[in-house]
């Protein structure tokens, strides 16, 4: 398994490069679709690395099953808004309104780094669980 704080950096780095091109004038599709590829990478790479931590606590039962089971549930609300917000935000969305995309990229930003905040002190006393 990848080491859960590795790709936290790579997300977070991710997004740190989205901000920084976000707070542009112009709008760039080249960087803003090599930027949004490396968040997608890291968002899926981090998924699947929280997605079996979150089972083998399930598999043990008792009080790490019940708090895997609500950040599960919480992760799909994260997960629902990205989705929505890559689904709403093509490229021909973005090119007609950057000031717009780059406020919800923001908005966006700020509930992926709350959410991994947020798991850090849940999820990383749990990494000597996984496989």
């Amino acid at each position: 398994m990848s080491d859960l704080r590795a790709l936290d950096d790579e997300l977070l780095a991710a997004l740190d490069a989205l901000e920084t091109l976000t707070a542009q004038p112009a709008f760039d599709l080249t960087l803003l679709s090599n930027a949004r590829y490396r968040i997608s990478r890291a968002i899926m790479a981090r998924r699947k690395c929280i997605d079996a931590l979150l089972r083998k606590a399930t598999a043990q039962g008792g009080e790490k099953a019940k708090i895997a089971r609500v950040e599960h549930d919480r992760s799909m609300i994260v997960r629902t808004r990205y989705t929505a917000h890559v689904g709403t935000w093509t490229p021909a969305a973005v090119a007609s309104d950057w000031p717009g995309y780059c406020a919800a990229s923001a908005d966006l930003r700020a509930v992926i780094r709350a959410k991994l905040a947020e798991q850090k002190p849940i999820l990383y006393p749990w990494l000597a669980l996984a496989p």
